[in-house]
């Protein structure tokens, strides 16, 4: 949400900054990834399972799901994106407010 923000005091339309913001999100989650794929390769102690024990059949399942991750996750941006021009970010800026009261009087009941 401050890319956005930044990108509308910058100027931005709403559609550009939504946009700005998720490919300012590609680079950190491609390296999210690698990193979680180097410490998987290398059998580290964070990580003790490793790859060394997928098979051909659990490296099909894991292509597959990563295939169905990318598909829905382009979906669900995609439809995002379309709500926000439609609609605003005013409606999701109410959701947010809501359910932060909400964790917070619940988080509060707790302690």
């Amino acid at each position: 949400m401050a890319t956005i923000a930044a990108g509308q005091l910058a100027g931005m339309s709403r559609a550009s900054a939504l946009e700005f913001s998720f490919f300012l999100s590609i680079p950190t989650m491609v390296a999210a990834t690698g990193y979680d794929l180097l410490k998987s390769l290398r059998h580290s102690a964070a990580n003790p399972i490793g790859t060394g024990n997928i098979d051909a059949h659990g490296w099909a399942l894991l292509a597959i799901g990563f295939v169905v991750s990318f598909l829905l996750a382009y979906m669900s941006v995609a439809w995002f994106m379309a709500w926000v021009r439609k609609h605003g970010f005013a409606p999701f800026a109410v959701y947010r407010i809501i359910v932060g009261a909400l964790v917070l009087f619940f988080a509060s009941r707790l302690g």
